[in-house]
């Protein structure tokens, strides 16, 4: 018997799309919500949000000044993580016209999927 079948799984994970409203940018948008934010010296590179007891913005913006730099891993992205607490969901909506994504167990690959009932 398969010890893993009455387990109950309590997370899913994947990937999001989200398109931005017709004149809004994610760029923009860093710009209004970010205290600091310059478009000369960062480039908005990642989003994450976490929707909990809480609304978390964290925003991974590449530093172009400290891109030519020896003090960190020529390998990696020098980026500034801007973690933006206290905003509410009618604020991040704003600048989103819509979002798309699919989630899953992990317990299988999504591209070994087939559809059968097309």
């Amino acid at each position: 018997m398969d010890t893993n079948a009455n387990l109950v799984k309590q997370e899913v994970d994947g990937k999001i799309t989200v398109k931005f409203r017709e004149n809004k940018s994610f760029e923009e948008f860093c710009e209004k919500t970010v205290p600091n934010y310059n478009r000369d010296r960062y480039e908005a590179i990642a989003l994450r949000l976490y929707y909990g007891e809480e609304v978390i913005v964290t925003i991974y913006a590449l530093d172009k000044s400290r891109q030519e730099g020896s003090d960190f891993d020529k390998n990696k992205l020098p980026v500034k993580k801007f973690k933006l607490q206290g905003l509410n969901m009618p604020q991040v909506f704003a600048f989103i016209e819509e979002f798309n994504f699919t989630l899953n167990t992990g317990n299988y690959d999504l591209d070994d999927m087939e559809v059968i009932n097309k």
